[in-house]
């Protein structure tokens, strides 16, 4: 994700005054008006055509960046089942603006696999150049239902989006399976974090009061056989969509890059 601007943008989330009562369509539980805008296949992000998952796509939050030498844009989507958050996607999209090029520094934990991370496949990690990787970890919701409260430190993105998902009445877990790639050269980065609920595999998680006591983590995952082979299903997902990712980015490349 780039660093923090000077002057930090502002995130849009969906305008519910307009929302109106109305029965639901499918199985998201929210009517139309209230769902807002849905998204699959594919979405055009920054000029990059970022793959999704199967299943509709609700926009929750957005923001568009412009630094010193880099801009673009970061979006959050989510997946909702019966007013329950199945999964998210946090996209962020950024060109380099500057000449020559500045490129991109290089990825945090894509250099080792660190007793945070549950796999990590590292192609490439030149900073500022060629960059090619993907980690699994897992991300701890609990935060997020403080959004409301700015003594809580959350990034401005997730803030939005938990506003808007509590404005819509989606609960969410306290945690989820979270694999975040990465590609990046000196044109442009696209990193994209697809976040699955594992309860949609009827796994849960247990209740605890920071993210390294998470059940998740590497060193507490083997007592866990339904975990493991949670992660290791959602590692077969990742190697096949992968290749899937780096040709989007591929695609999104200036047609003369200077």
């Amino acid at each position: 994700m780039p660093p923090a601007s000077a002057s930090p943008p502002h995130a849009q989330t969906a305008h519910l005054s307009l929302a109106t009562p109305g029965e639901s369509h499918d199985t998201n539980g929210l009517n139309d008006a209230l769902a807002g805008r849905r998204f699959s296949g594919s979405l055009r992000v920054d000029g990059f055509d970022v793959p999704l998952p199967p299943g509709d796509w609700l926009q929750l939050a957005s923001m568009h960046f412009d630094q010193k030498t880099t801009a673009g844009e970061l979006l959050m989507l989510g997946r909702v089942k019966n007013r329950r958050l199945m999964g998210y996607i946090r996209i962020t999209a950024a060109r380099s603006t500057s000449e020559p090029e500045a490129g991109f520094r290089a990825s945090p934990g894509c250099d080792h696999q660190n007793e945070n991370t549950n796999v990590l496949v590292r192609e490439a990690l030149e900073p500022f150049g060629h960059q090619a990787c993907w980690v699994m970890d897992h991300s701890f919701l609990a935060p997020l239902q403080a959004w409301a409260d700015r003594a809580n430190k959350l990034p401005a993105l997730e803030r939005a989006a938990a506003g808007d998902l509590a404005a819509k009445g989606v609960s969410y877990p306290q945690e989820m399976v979270d694999i975040r790639f990465t590609r990046a050269e000196r044109w442009g980065l696209l990193e994209v974090r697809y976040v699955f609920n594992p309860e949609e595999d009827h796994i849960t998680s247990t209740n605890v009061a920071t993210y390294t006591d998470s059940d998740w983590q590497p060193a507490n995952i083997p007592r866990y056989p339904e975990k493991v082979a949670y992660v290791n299903k959602l590692t077969r997902w990742s190697g096949d969509f992968w290749p899937r990712f780096k040709a989007a980015f591929d695609a999104g490349q200036p047609a003369v890059s200077r």
